[in-house]
């Protein structure tokens, strides 16, 4: 796993958490954008694989 993929990886769970704490705070509409960046960060670490 290369630097760059253990960030993405890490932005996404960061993302993911505060994106469940604010649902429950504020509602799931308000979070929403949250949850779209813990996605987005998920799909950057599985594009920068190394390719064998």
């Amino acid at each position: 796993m290369t630097l760059k993929q253990t960030i993405y990886l890490a932005l996404a769970v960061v993302c993911l958490v505060i994106g469940i704490h604010q649902a429950m705070v504020t509602g799931i509409l308000e979070s929403y954008w949250i949850f779209m960046l813990s996605v987005i960060f998920l799909m950057l670490f599985r594009m920068n694989r190394p390719k064998p």
